[in-house]
Parts: structure tokens; C-alpha cells; sequence
């Protein structure tokens, strides 16, 4: 009995010292490090925090944004009364109830006639909320991207000028993304125009190939908004590499389609309960905004803790202070009585000596 104790101690010892020592040699390689500095650093740098701030703004942008998107539908549907049949007819369709379905109608009509003062509100709104959401991301960037936590006040912008200047990148980034959707519809566009020409629209086996080309299309979309967003909202004296921010740009793309498809997996999944109509799609998108935020901040740090990002400048060698030394003036007379009376106690030891 004590040997079988004594083997397993042993074999319980051997097993822990395997695993240390495998932990030790995959904790010590440069990928693994590198992801450990990102950790670190996300937290140390309020990463939750901020993503959390981000979240909320992201989802009070919504508002006046469909605001504007309203107004606009409004203005194309005042001029077109076919299109607007259509609708109503869909909406009575689709909801049982007919007084309901003639509410919403009057909402709509009133919209429509509302929609210049809609749209100047939802704007202006819009305006606001997205000036401070912009404001907020690149906050949390710099936060990520500075080599020490504490923000340099003399490099700072004063509130107009920073107003100004987040108001640009929103402007930036807007027309990015409304490339970038365009560069998407025109590519998807062309391939089903293609397979038109070619006579191959009937082809079920294509329909894999042409979502895996749409997907890859959004995906170089994807990675131009972020490569946008990583070199423009730090600032332009974070120098990082060029690889470190390709690369971080590509991982941001495929990690924001991987969470695009679970949000719609969870939609679908949870389509069916009554309660989850009501509040799922909020909790969705508001679980999608943090995310999305937290993947962004996480991101920019992996790429601001990359070998040759930013680093802390070297501290300044101290410098001791000069010692000052003051002199007092000794008048002629006292030093001539000084020298007497050494002279005199030297003759009198030499006299001793004798």
C-alpha cells in the first residue's frame, strides 16, 4: 500500500513538473507574450471602461440616426405613391390587428409630412451624439496607443479645435464607410450581373461560392475602415509598424464578421419567443456595441504593444545641484595676528625641544 502511495506522489510530482515546464515554454514564446502585453495593457488602460462608454453612445446614436434615415425614406416616398401603397399595404399585411395596422399608417403619413423637421432634428442630434462618440474612440485609442498612461497636457487640444477636428474624423469616416458599402453592392452587383451574362444564375452550387466572394468583399471593406481607423484616431505621433497595423487591421476585420454572424445566429436562434421580439434586439445590439467596442480597444492594443510601437521616453539623467559656497573677507590686521601667533608657538616648541 505504501508503494502504490509512494508512486503516485511520484507520478503526481512528474505530471505537475511536465505541465509547469510545458506552461513556462509556451508562455516564453513571442506570439504568446505579445498577447499577455496586450492583456495587460487593456486593462491597465481602462479598456472596459472605455468600451463601456462606447457602448452607450453607440446605441444613442441610433435615435436621431434613424431619425435621418426616416426623413429620408419620407422624401422618397413623397414622390413616389406606388412605393408608398405598397408599404401600407405590407404593414397591413403583416400586423393582425386593423386598428393597429391604421395607426401606424397615420404615424406614417404624419412622418411624411413631417419629414424636413425630422430630419433637421434627427441631424443636429446626430451631429452631437456622433461628435462624441468620435471623441470617446479616439480617446480610448490614445489611451491604448500612448507609451505612458499619463496624457502629456501641452500636447492636448483646446475644446473648439478638438470639437473641430473629431467632427472631420466623423465626416472621415462616414464617407469611408459609404465607400466601402459601395465598393460591397458594386461588387456583389457585378458577380450576379456576371453569372446573368454567363447564363449560370440557375446554378445552385454557386450560391456557396458567390456568399463566400461577397463575404471576402466586405472583409477587404472591413479591413480598410479599420486600417482608416488605427492610423487616423491615435494620431500621427504614435509611429507603429506597418505590418503590426495591416495585420491589426485584417484580425479587426475577421473578428467584426465573426460578430456580425453571431449577433444574426442569436436573432434567428430567438426569433420564435414573443418576450425576446420585444427586448431581444436591444439586448442584441447593445451586446453587439460592447463587443464590437471591446475588439477595437483590444486590437489597438495588440498593435500599440507590438515590437517596435510607441515607447516611453528614456527618463533624463538627474542632475545634482550646485553647491554654494559663500567666503567671508579676513581683514589684513587679523591675518597678521594669526601668523604671530603661530610664529610664536613655534618658537616656543622649538625652544622646548632643546
Amino acid at each position: 500500500m505504501a508503494s502504490v502511495t509512494v508512486g503516485r506522489s511520484d507520478f503526481d510530482q512528474s505530471f505537475k513538473g511536465r505541465a509547469a515546464r510545458t506552461f513556462k515554454r509556451i508562455s516564453s514564446r513571442e506570439g504568446v507574450q505579445h498577447l499577455i502585453r496586450m492583456n495587460k495593457r487593456f486593462g491597465d488602460r481602462l479598456g472596459t471602461q472605455f468600451a463601456a462608454a462606447l457602448t452607450y453612445l453607440s446605441f444613442l446614436s441610433l435615435v436621431p440616426i434613424l431619425m435621418v434615415l426616416f426623413s429620408i425614406a419620407g422624401f422618397v416616398l413623397v414622390n413616389n405613391q406606388e412605393l408608398l401603397d405598397q408599404l401600407r399595404q405590407g404593414i397591413a399585411d403583416q400586423i393582425p390587428s386593423q386598428q393597429l395596422a391604421g395607426t401606424i399608417n397615420e404615424v406614417l403619413d404624419t412622418a411624411i409630412d413631417q419629414r424636413i423637421g425630422v430630419g433637421i432634428v434627427g441631424l443636429l442630434i446626430a451631429l452631437y451624439s456622433g461628435i462624441g462618440w468620435m471623441g470617446n474612440l479616439r480617446e480610448a485609442l490614445e489611451a491604448q496607443w500612448r507609451p505612458v498612461w499619463e496624457e502629456d497636457p501641452a500636447k492636448e487640444d483646446n475644446f473648439a479645435l478638438a470639437t473641430v477636428k473629431d467632427l472631420g474624423r466623423l465626416v472621415g469616416l462616414g464617407l469611408a464607410i459609404a465607400v466601402t458599402l459601395g465598393l460591397t453592392t458594386a461588387g456583389t452587383a457585378i458577380q450576379t450581373q456576371i453569372l446573368t451574362w454567363l447564363g449560370l444564375e440557375d446554378q445552385s452550387w454557386l450560391t456557396p461560392v458567390i456568399t463566400v466572394l461577397t463575404l471576402l468583399i466586405a472583409m477587404v471593406a472591413d479591413v480598410l475602415i479599420f486600417l482608416w481607423l488605427y492610423r487616423t484616431l491615435p494620431g500621427r505621433q504614435y509611429q507603429v509598424p506597418r505590418a503590426a497595423l495591416i495585420k491589426g487591421a485584417v484580425v479587426a476585420a475577421v473578428l467584426f464578421e465573426l460578430l456580425k454572424s453571431l449577433l444574426s445566429f442569436l436573432l434567428q436562434l430567438t426569433s420564435g419567443s414573443a418576450s425576446w421580439q420585444v427586448f431581444g434586439p436591444i439586448i442584441g445590439l447593445l451586446f453587439f456595441f460592447n463587443l464590437v467596442a471591446r475588439m477595437v480597444l483590444m486590437v489597438g492594443a495588440w498593435i500599440a504593444t507590438s515590437k517596435g510601437g510607441p515607447k516611453a521616453p528614456e527618463p533624463e539623467p538627474e542632475i545634482p545641484e550646485a553647491q554654494v559656497m559663500v567666503t567671508r573677507p579676513v581683514s589684513r590686521p587679523r591675518v597678521a595676528g594669526l601668523l604671530g601667533v603661530g610664529a610664536l608657538i613655534g618658537w616656543v616648541t622649538a625652544r622646548r625641544s632643546k
